[in-house]
């Protein structure tokens, strides 16, 4: 999940999470199009200087994609697609700040960081456990998807839909057992116990912090300007 890609800048999880909250305001209130490339390139900077260049470079070429769909291809379309199309360039396009934010999220934050983050809010436990669990969960079923997929092609297994059987009824099976063991290796490691927590990792604002904050709070004063 986190850590597949090499690093060179760090940011703190409570950072990300606001930066995520920013990137929501701002998603739904600018209008002016320059705004929504300075926020892309903004992002796709902040994925490069966290070491995440091929995540980045991905979004980029999907956000130039969607553009170049909005201005050379939607005008030659019949009008019955004119407006599927409008909606998947326009509309997805709105999202993509906080897409990329969760992506930043997931490829350089571990879950456990995120936690110790979360307790630093003074966030009830009846909501750290649920998500940290929920966390661990979907990489646990990504993991199991591989090892299927490797199986079917050892048995050489053929067919759409033999491939569908063979894929959907084992994670079926795995999935309820996948949450039991999550589920049983939190509480082993105390994550009910209400007494408070001690960590060795020291989680506290920095510099590229405070200039990413500061950056966000900018785009959400040009956004309400440019309206």
């Amino acid at each position: 999940m986190a850590g597949e890609e090499t690093k060179s800048v760090r940011l703190d999880p409570r950072t990300e999470l606001l930066l995520l909250v920013i990137a929501n305001i701002v998603a739904f209130t600018y209008s002016a199009r320059w705004i929504e490339f300075a926020v892309i390139g903004a992002l796709a900077f902040l994925l490069l200087c966290c070491g995440c260049h091929k995540t980045a470079a991905k979004w980029v070429v999907f956000f130039i994609c969607l553009v170049a769909v909005q201005y050379y291809v939607i005008p030659i379309l019949p009008k019955i697609l004119v407006i599927m199309f409008s909606i998947l360039t326009v509309y997805v396009r709105k999202l993509f700040p906080c897409l990329m934010i969760g992506a930043l999220i997931l490829k350089t934050t571990p879950v456990r960081f995120l936690i110790i983050a979360l307790r630093k809010w003074h966030i009830p436990q009846k909501l750290i456990i649920p998500l940290s669990i929920t966390l661990r969960y979907f990489p646990a079923i990504k993991e199991e998807y591989r090892h299927i997929r490797d199986a079917m092609k050892l048995r050489k297994i053929k067919g759409i839909g033999r491939k569908m059987e063979c894929m959907i009824v084992p994670l079926l099976m795995s999935a309820t057992g996948t949450a039991d063991e999550l589920s049983a290796a939190a509480i082993t490691r105390g994550i009910e116990n209400p007494v408070p927590k001690t960590c060795i990792v020291d989680l506290r604002f920095h510099i590229q912090d405070y200039i990413c904050l500061l950056a966000g709070c900018a785009f959400i004063v040009a956004a309400s300007v440019a309206r």
